[in-house]
């Protein structure tokens, strides 16, 4: 009885112990990490960016129950366009209690957050942007290790419109245009603008237009310019002509469809019928009151999307009843990969944005998708300190080693606008692309298309024996943002002293107002190159560019000498020329100072009333094929240009440092090849620079009136070689 007893009592013992241990797991709670994360997006993002930032905080705490320790995201939601950002981003710098950042999303509000970031020296915060496609961006900050861009840049989707263009019709008779808003329009470049001629004729496409509007009424003039001589007798859609339209706001795209269907009444009441180019349109086309207002046209284009075989989307429209749009499934990516990193930081004692990298960097066998279950293995790898390979909803993860803040490859959706709904047709991955390995080689690609020469020589002059030789030089734009302009004038004019040049026979233009800038770490100097030497010369400088007017240049070239203007070219027909002009440009015209332009019909009058034996015009200038084009048929002149008429010229050596390019590659290439060999064959000249130059076309115009390039060298132009 005593034994049984005995028994009973270690019975209860054990049932007290077992309820005690009940209540120790029901009491249990895991060590959870806090991290603060501050969202940044615009005021009509945030309703969607917050309905998918719940659904992404839920997954990731579904994907940790059972972990002894677990990572909590504590979102703050602000709009950059609050009148208070400012002020919000010196904060968000300064409070240690933040530990990353997901946005912003505008190029614009990204460079003005990473200047702050760099400004205050912080360098331990991760900054993820998860739509900012700026080419400008991503270039400049591509080796800065605390800024991640989950999207590629602008020149992914101007490739894939233009391919798509290219797979239907790639003869050089296929016609392609582009409307996009002015860089003077909105923040920073214009990336449309600048890339948009050069990958066409990449893609054998023929340029006829790049319209830059200012406004919706500059807009609608444009609209009513582009199907002006596309009305006949048969209605229906162009097949040689497409046009790639970027809308600077929902509300333009809006008017842009209004204005066509105005012009396709008038058709219509006139008894006439209505083609319309194919129409492809940008992302920022995107948007439910576009759908809802557009219905005049056919419309199609592209957009940044999920992974089509992550199932993300589809999973999107049954949770949310809706479609994600531009951007969503990268930031949805933007706060899984925060919490991973927070999770193997705590396993390695990392930095976190150390952590990022070696998240997105792990090759510790495959890891799992974005679903709760799938992320719960992904959590429990890097808990150990395992870093398994992780896919994102958008794209792979994938980023180059050497600028690892870009990712390597995008999904894009392709779509057609039918009854209110954006259709898709298929996805476009850049992984694909014939280009597309990583955004920083998309920066450096060079051209692959080159002039072809004739050899007929019949057009050009008998030309006398050469005498002397005399140099133009010209520093179109001022300010420091455009430094690159005058340390590549005063280059050119350290090359022509080396080869030979004495000052009397250089004219030398620019603003000066660079040498001794409070921006200046170097007072007194300027470069092209950190490490190479001091160009500037104070002395070499004959005229400030607020001294003169556009006029003054044809005085200037003409040799019309005047107590205002005292130095001039006093070339004769015997003399040879080298006119070397650098600034911005614009369609139509060339950049000279703030207020001023050089139009082509005024250069070509100048050039037309000069004396010279041969004259070489080399122009580092946006559009400035344009002149090249307008100047066909002047006896003995020869136009070599930083780019077609239709293309951008873009700049080289960007200073982290000073914060401003110091070079053009255009510039950069012209002088390599005249140091390599002062004798250099204009033919193997243009191809040096072609080589050099990235991301336009550099052109040769007028060879047929100049004589050959095979036979005509740089000798010509310099008096030592």
């Amino acid at each position: 009885m005593r034994k049984i007893s005995n028994i009973f009592a270690f019975i209860f013992l054990m049932l007290l112990a077992a309820c005690g241990s009940d209540d120790h797991l029901s009491n249990y709670k895991p060590a959870t990490s806090g991290c603060k994360v501050v969202v940044i997006m615009e005021q009509q993002e945030e309703a969607r960016w917050k309905q998918t930032a719940q659904w992404a905080l839920q997954n990731i705490e579904d994907a940790q129950r059972g972990m002894d320790r677990r990572v909590e995201l504590q979102l703050v939601f602000k709009r950059q366009d609050d009148a208070d950002f400012n002020d919000f981003m010196h904060q968000v710098a300064q409070d240690t209690t933040v530990k990353a950042i997901v946005g912003p999303t505008t190029s614009a509000g990204a460079q003005r957050m990473a200047q702050v970031l760099a400004s205050h020296k912080v360098k331990d915060k991760p900054m993820i942007t998860p739509s900012v496609t700026s080419v400008e961006f991503q270039r400049k900050f591509s080796t800065v290790d605390y800024i991640w861009n989950l999207s590629e840049s602008d020149i992914a989707q101007i490739e894939v419109i233009l391919s798509s263009i290219a797979s239907v019709d790639a003869s050089a008779a296929h016609e392609v245009m582009l409307l996009a808003p002015d860089i003077e329009s909105v923040s920073g470049h214009n990336d449309f603008a600048d890339w948009f001629g050069f990958i066409a004729e990449e893609y054998g496409l023929t340029p006829k237009g790049v319209m830059l509007y200012k406004d919706e009424d500059d807009m609608r003039d444009y609209v009513r310019q582009i199907f002006d001589g596309a009305t006949g007798n048969e209605a229906g859609t162009t097949v040689d002509r497409s046009l790639v339209f970027c809308s600077s706001t929902a509300s333009v795209a809006v008017a842009f469809d209004d204005e066509a269907g105005r012009i396709k009444d008038e058709c219509k009441k006139a008894g006439k019928g209505f083609c319309q180019p194919a129409i492809y349109c940008t992302d920022s086309f995107v948007s439910d009151y576009v759908a809802k207002n557009a219905k005049n046209l056919v419309y199609e284009g592209v957009d940044l999307s999920a992974d089509p075989e992550t199932g993300f989307s589809a999973a999107y429209l049954q949770h949310f009843d809706q479609v994600p749009v531009n951007g969503e499934a990268q930031f949805y990516d933007a706060l899984c990969l925060v919490a991973y990193a927070v999770t193997l930081q705590h396993a390695r004692d990392l930095s976190l944005n150390e952590a990022v990298n070696a998240v997105v960097h792990g090759r510790e066998g495959k890891g799992g998708s974005w679903l709760p279950s799938d992320m719960a293995y992904n959590f429990e790898c890097l808990a150990r300190g395992v870093t398994p390979d992780i896919d994102g909803v958008s794209n792979a993860w994938t980023f180059k080693a050497d600028s690892h803040t870009n990712v390597v490859s995008s999904t894009f959706r392709r779509w057609r606008l039918f009854e209110g709904v954006f259709l898709t047709v298929e996805y476009i991955s850049t992984d694909g692309s014939r280009r597309s390995t990583s955004s920083k080689e998309m920066w450096e690609w060079t051209s692959s298309k080159t002039n072809v020469f004739n050899s007929d020589e019949s057009l050009a002059p008998n030309y006398p024996q050469l005498n002397e030789r005399w140099a133009l030089l010209i520093a179109a734009s001022k300010g420091w943002p455009n430094y690159r302009f005058q340390s590549d004038v005063f280059a050119m004019y350290q090359l022509l002293k080396r080869h030979g040049y004495d000052d009397d026979h250089i004219v030398l233009i620019c603003e000066d107002d660079l040498a001794q800038n409070s921006n200046n770490p170097y007072p007194g100097e300027l470069r092209v190159n950190e490490t190479d030497m001091n160009v500037y010369d104070a002395n070499a400088i004959d005229y400030k560019l607020n001294q003169l007017y556009t006029d003054d240049i044809g005085d200037i070239l003409q040799g019309k000498q005047s107590d205002r203007l005292p130095h001039v070219i006093k070339a004769t027909s015997g003399d040879n020329v080298f006119v070397f002009w650098s600034g911005h440009g614009s369609p139509g015209s060339m950049d000279f100072g703030e207020t001023q332009s050089m139009t082509y019909d005024k250069m070509h009058q100048i050039l037309g009333g000069m004396q010279h034996r041969k004259l070489l015009f080399a122009i580092e200038s946006c559009y400035s094929g344009g002149l090249g084009e307008r100047c066909s048929g002047l006896p003995g002149v020869l136009f070599i240009t930083a780019a077609s008429p239709y293309e951008t010229s873009h700049a080289s050596g960007w200073n982290e440092t000073i914060g401003v390019y110091l070079t053009n590659g255009f510039t950069s290439g012209f002088m390599a090849a005249i140091d390599t060999n002062s004798a250099v064959s204009l033919r193997d000249l243009y191809y040096t620079i072609a080589s050099h130059t990235v991301g336009s076309h550099v052109k040769v115009y007028n060879h047929l009136y100049f004589g050959s390039v095979y036979d005509n060298t740089m000798k010509e132009f310099l008096s030592v070689f």
